[in-house]
């Protein structure tokens, strides 16, 4: 050994026992595979702590001036399309109709509804997933799955419409709904016992398209129990944007809905509004950023290194101490 390397080996503060000295025994084997494991599973345990994604919520006023939000909705009526017609205004006195513009398809009701209801079970929500995942999904497609519904229409009971399409509308509150011709606008009157306004929502969000995001209302079925119905759905929109560990981000908006249904056996108990779907849509006025992290790698060694050679030691302590006791003991 050289000269500089004896000079080192002078200042080990690691001081060694010699082999001749050292003594082996079944206690001391058993003591050795128990802390072995248990440093095994704190190095896992630290492992799935290190990797486990966390999240926080951010809340402010939103500062966003853009004047029009997009409404993107898909949705099956089980009435023939000829019969209904959709409508939007808002708060600002905006009001059109979106028949012209809007896919309005035929479709078989029963089949649709079939469809529609094997669905409405599998919904995995937005609240569910992982930021990353959330932003991972919406990347996948940003356009209006297509549905494969059947089109074939049989006998007129049969007959169901398919509405889809997204509009832009006043970044205000306003008021999306399908009725009947002739019920709270012109048109050819339609009896209250040819109207049906069960439906089946496949899509119904706003902001930027992200179908393969599940909102509250996508794939939901509801189910009129009476020619004249009034379903409604209060809207509450919250401006959302996700941040994943990469730094990524997704522009959103998510919102929560109330619903309201009662059916009626005849038109005037609607005390003059018109039968159908209403969908009353606000803003909040505070704007939300979903942010994930992880630790980082440093933390995690220090973290593993401390818990891994604290154990080491308290094991030596404990057990020297015990030897102690036992030798007096004895």
């Amino acid at each position: 050994m050289s000269a500089w390397a004896q000079a080192i080996a002078r200042l080990d503060a690691f001081s060694k026992v010699d082999s001749a000295y050292q003594a082996r025994s079944p206690s001391g084997g058993f003591l050795s595979v128990v802390v072995l494991l248990a440093m095994a599973l704190m190095a896992a345990s630290e492992l799935r702590d290190f990797m486990r994604y966390r999240q926080t919520h951010e809340f402010a006023v939103d500062t966003d001036i853009q004047q029009a939000l997009q409404v993107n909705f898909a949705m099956v009526v089980a009435m023939p399309c000829a019969l209904m017609r959709v409508d939007l205004l808002d708060a600002s006195g905006s009001s059109r109709s979106l028949n012209i513009g809007t896919l309005m398809q035929p479709v078989s009701q029963k089949q649709a509804f079939a469809l529609g209801s094997s669905r409405s079970g599998s919904i995995h929500p937005v609240a569910d997933m992982h930021v990353h995942d959330i932003i991972a999904e919406a990347r996948r497609s940003r356009q209006m799955p297509q549905e494969n519904m059947p089109t074939t229409v049989g006998k007129l009971e049969d007959a169901a419409c398919r509405i889809e399409g997204s509009t832009m509308v006043n970044k205000v509150a306003g008021l999306f709904h399908i009725t009947a011709h002739g019920h709270g606008y012109g048109g050819a009157y339609v009896p209250s016992h040819m109207m049906n306004f069960t439906h089946y929502i496949e899509e119904l969000s706003f902001g930027q398209l992200y179908p393969s995001l599940d909102n509250p209302l996508d794939n939901t079925l509801h189910v009129a129990s009476d020619h004249v119905a009034d379903f409604r759905y209060f809207i509450s929109i919250v401006p959302t944007t996700y941040i994943d560990a990469r730094a990524r981000r997704l522009l959103t908006s998510q919102y929560a809905v109330n619903e309201y249904y009662k059916p009626h056996t005849d038109l005037s108990d609607l005390g003059g509004r018109p039968p159908g779907i209403f969908l009353e849509y606000g803003l909040e006025s505070i704007a939300v950023t979903v942010r994930e992290h992880r630790g980082s790698f440093v933390a995690f060694i220090v973290r593993l290194c401390s818990a891994v050679s604290g154990l080491f030691v308290t094991a030596g302590i404990v057990y020297h101490a015990a030897a102690r006791f036992m030798n007096a003991a004895l």
